[in-house]
């Protein structure tokens, strides 16, 4: 369902009724891809239908969500946070990777993953990890959420620079292990104030055609 544009207001004055029914909207779309149905409405905040579409063309002339009457599900509250997820990247080692100004592109990624509201995507510079199929230009998702075991793929920074490896810890010893045996592991300490897990690879994107890639970056630091 597509709804026409509209500018919201901001520290708009509500009923306690109406900020109720706000609320039910809000953990409703927590749960579900899409917003309630007026008999939702009602069975949820226990009033009858007409009483729901009182408060949702009140919240409306308050530019609080937008309700367009005599359509399904016609809700629609405004966004609280940029689409997509921010992508990171090549960038010197010493260099933050993850600052605003190594954002690259954005991905809408929890439409195709079970992920957190944290997770982020990095572009892959290098072949240390090769025989696990990535390469240069790959996209990886990193989860910063996910705890970081033995086996799993992590994205890590040592000495301020961005890598990814394979992870294995015994006792306070890390082992970021390559999938390419002409590397070696990069043994560290987990107390080194120099090394850091930034999360866990959950996903990846492979463009057969790098080209696209190949022009953001290209882009981004003319920028």
């Amino acid at each position: 369902m597509k709804i026409a544009k509209q500018t919201y207001q901001k520290n708009m004055v509500l009923t306690k009724t109406q900020q109720n029914v706000l609320n039910v909207i809000r953990e409703y779309l927590g749960g579900n891809s899409h917003p309630p149905t007026l008999s939702e409405l009602s069975d949820l905040l226990h009033i009858n239908i007409n009483a729901v579409r009182d408060h949702l063309l009140a919240l409306d002339r308050k530019q609080v969500l937008r309700y367009v009457p005599n359509i399904s599900r016609g809700i629609e509250l405004p966004s609280t946070k940029p689409s997509g997820i921010p992508i990171y990247g090549f960038v010197p080692a010493g260099h933050p990777f993850m600052s605003q100004e190594n954002v690259v592109d954005t991905f809408e990624v929890q439409r195709y993953i079970s992920a957190s509201d944290n997770v982020f995507g990095l572009y892959v510079r290098g072949d240390s990890m090769k025989d696990a199929q990535i390469a240069t230009g790959d996209l990886l998702f990193v989860d910063p959420d996910v705890e970081a075991k033995n086996g799993r793929m992590v994205v890590a920074l040592v000495e301020g620079e961005p890598t990814v490896k394979w992870f294995q810890k015994e006792g306070s010893t890390v082992s970021l292990i390559p999938a390419n045996k002409k590397y070696k592991p990069i043994i560290v300490n987990k107390h080194d104030e120099n090394f850091k897990i930034v999360g866990v690879v959950v996903g990846m994107i492979r463009a057969l055609d790098k080209t696209r890639i190949d022009n953001t970056m290209k882009l981004k630091k003319a920028s």
